[in-house]
């Protein structure tokens, strides 16, 4: 109470969120949509075990974000174990730094971890309060806890990939995260114009590169269809990694493959290290590396076309709807054209992801957010809220499951009463369907994914929020028209028919 009362006199206003799980998922869409770490706040206990879920996605998916929580006063600490966790050890592994404010030198400690959280690898640190440490004037103190070492950049290797690339035949580029998507996407997208060297993006990594542009195969990691991509991948005399980073890769092609990477910070974990590295200002190494390109590619428009009628036909269902419900491909495919190139879409985790991942287009960086790293569920709802918060002047969508949607649902409130305006297009076939797919694979029975409908629009309305649903495309569309020219909160169940999913393999 005393922080949240402090934070108001200096002109910071709490915003309190359903589930504290969305409070940290919020905060880590305003780091990586601003740059600067966002911030999250919950009490000890349960409070603080429920920003775990975000602080582990925010770790994972690279966005810089401060968490703080209470924790048990000092003067009980050793004597009382009622709500008392180690909370500074239950983040520690979840966290870039996980500190325990003891009254002497905050001011230092707020500074570093800032610094900590927006260094890349970008990603959240964790600050516990004693309650009764909150109240009382701050000690000043130069030291304080000593933050951990940044990553050292090292561009020793930038002639090991110069001489790789040049020497390739068959070089294709992998665009990640890994690289400041603002301030990066103009060099890279001008290195892959100019080079010619064919690229894929994954998907979390939408908007750096072009996806307009001549050489441009698709998306992967993981979106539907991607695996006639990840052949040419693997085929490859020099995989050029700019920015990728291993974090959203569940596949093993990155394990084997000729692996140049040029990135913000060092990509490795543990006993994985790409075949070769270099790290630092990707701006300026993507302009030296183009700078020093002599190379010729064996890549015609031919054969790239060809590739993407391979993918084509994976994603592609035989129709766009059944009796059951429209397919998830037309749906996306129709959303994006209805919906302006600035719309910010945040997408969800499930069977829907990967169709979102492949068809869905963004024309510029800040504009799809997708947790890939941990792959959350529930972080769609969340990371909208956020989105539409910070960018009044943007259209914000997102797209998710009706069984993510339900994680979330008590978010409408939220929406609500801080007047701001996403629309929630909830793709309704009543299963988890990836996993089901998974089962199905395997030969198991559909245990355990499959639950009853919900009429969400009408949950909507007890919210106070506009609900509609949708049996066809064409009701999408109408409403979509209507929410454009007078957006407000509003709710739109899409009846999805499950069998109509194309392209996905998982598990």
């Amino acid at each position: 109470m005393n922080l949240i009362e402090a934070l108001h006199a200096h002109g910071m206003e709490f915003i309190l969120t359903g589930h504290e799980s969305t409070a940290a998922f919020m905060a880590g869409t305003v780091g990586r949509l601003t740059g600067v770490p966002g911030v999250c706040l919950a009490t000890l206990g349960p409070g603080a075990c429920n920003l775990t879920l975000g602080v582990g996605n925010a770790l994972l998916d690279r966005d810089p974000l401060l968490a703080f929580s209470a924790r048990t006063a000092n003067r009980r600490i050793r004597i009382s174990n009622k709500q008392n966790l180690p909370l500074n050890d239950v983040f520690a592994p979840i966290s870039k730094w996980s500190v325990a404010l003891d009254g002497a030198g905050t001011t230092k400690t707020i500074r570093d971890a800032m610094t900590i959280a927006g260094t890349p690898p970008r990603g959240p640190v964790y600050l516990s309060v004693p309650s009764d440490l909150a109240t009382r004037p701050d000690q000043p103190n130069d030291s304080g806890p000593s933050p951990p070492s940044l990553p050292i950049r090292d561009q020793q290797s930038f002639h090991r990939i110069v001489a790789a690339l040049n020497v390739a035949r068959k070089p294709l580029g992998v665009i990640g995260i890994a690289m400041d998507a603002e301030r990066d996407a103009r060099a890279v997208r001008h290195f892959f114009e100019v080079t010619q060297i064919p690229y894929v993006v994954t998907c979390q990594a939408k908007g750096i590169g072009d996806p307009t542009g001549k050489r441009f195969l698709g998306h992967v990691l993981p979106a539907a269809g991607e695996f006639p991509i990840s052949r040419w991948i693997q085929e490859s005399d020099c995989v050029l990694g700019v920015g990728f980073d291993p974090v959203e890769s569940s596949r093993d092609w990155h394990f084997d493959i000729p692996l140049h990477v040029i990135a913000d910070a060092p990509t490795g974990f543990d006993q994985y290290q790409p075949h070769v590295e270099c790290t630092g200002d990707v701006s300026d190494l993507i302009d030296r590396l183009r700078e020093s390109y002599s190379g010729r590619v064996n890549c015609t428009e031919a054969s790239i076309a060809a590739l993407k009628q391979e993918v084509d036909s994976a994603i592609r269902p035989h129709t766009s709807s059944t009796v059951h419900g429209v397919s998830p491909f037309h749906l996306i495919r129709h959303l994006r054209r209805l919906l302006p190139p600035e719309t910010i879409v945040s997408g969800d985790v499930g069977a829907h992801k990967f169709v979102l991942s492949q068809v869905w287009t963004a024309p510029q960086p800040g504009t799809f957010l997708m947790s890939n790293g941990l792959s959350s569920m529930g972080y769609g709802p969340a990371s909208a809220i956020a989105a539409a918060l910070i960018r009044p002047d943007q259209p914000v969508v997102s797209v998710t499951g009706d069984g993510a949607f339900a994680m979330m649902v008590q978010e409408l409130e939220t929406v609500r009463r801080i007047q701001v305006s996403p629309l929630f297009v909830v793709l309704c076939d009543r299963s988890l369907s990836i996993i089901k797919r998974a089962q199905r694979a395997r030969k198991l029975p559909p245990r355990g994914v499959d639950f009853l409908p919900v009429d969400w629009a009408r949950v909507a309305e007890g919210f106070g929020v506009s609900g509609r649903t949708a049996a066809t495309l064409d009701d999408v569309q109408n409403h979509v028209k209507s929410w454009l020219a007078r957006p407000e909160p509003m709710v739109l169940a899409v009846d999805i028919d499950e069998s109509l999913y194309e392209g996905l393999k998982y598990g």
